[in-house]
């Protein structure tokens, strides 16, 4: 998912990506609290971030697969301290949460919320290389979506997804995400595939 301004809706917070160029992220005007229990189906966990996890997230941040799909590094892939992590929860910008083994419950991805507004967020997944090919990552998906709609109230739970990038594009129609508009963006995106946007509804 790229940095990208949203809309003058909600407030903005200034980030420094690690390209060093500076991006907009539309916030919630009331924060939520962190996850009060683990989102689990009993395959995958989600949960939050702890400092454990800090290794895990550090080695996959190197991943070329994930790499390839990123314009710029997102803000919840960068390995950041339980503390930090509650700060961005509270801060209204972003819900950074982990994909757990339910059975181990060792780290195998994550998964994060942007607020557009307070009703709308887009979501951003990474399984780790390891564990790809299993399932996890409509799992996770699902989870938080159903937790979105259901205890925070959103109507919309949107992905962005180059065209090319066939796996994802799986994990959104599998999920019930609906296809609404291609985004080419010529000037910031040069050969890259065109990106297009799936929306879930709250049901």
């Amino acid at each position: 998912m790229r940095p990208r301004k949203l809309g003058q809706c909600s407030p903005l917070l200034e980030s420094v990506g690690s390209d060093g160029a500076t991006y907009d992220h539309v916030v919630r005007s009331t924060p939520i609290e962190p996850l009060a229990a683990p989102l689990t189906d009993g395959v995958v966990t989600v949960r939050l971030r702890r400092d454990t996890d800090l290794a895990s997230i550090s080695v996959a941040r190197d991943d070329p697969e994930t790499e390839r799909w990123l314009d710029h590094e997102p803000p919840d892939s960068v390995p950041r301290s339980a503390s930090e992590i509650m700060s961005i929860w509270r801060s209204g910008q972003a819900a950074p949460l982990v994909i757990a083994d339910a059975g181990t419950d060792d780290p195998v991805g994550l998964i994060n919320l942007q607020f557009r507004n307070d009703e709308d967020a887009t979501v951003a997944y990474q399984v780790f290389p390891e564990r790809r090919g299993l399932g996890i990552a409509a799992r996770a998906l699902e989870l938080v979506t159903g937790w979105a709609f259901r205890d925070l109230g959103l109507r919309y739970v949107m992905l962005e997804i180059d065209e090319a990038n066939t796996a994802s594009m799986r994990v959104a129609e599998k999920c019930r995400f609906a296809q609404r508009v291609t985004d080419p963006e010529p000037s910031s995106r040069g050969s890259k595939p065109p990106q297009v946007t799936f929306v879930r509804t709250a049901s």
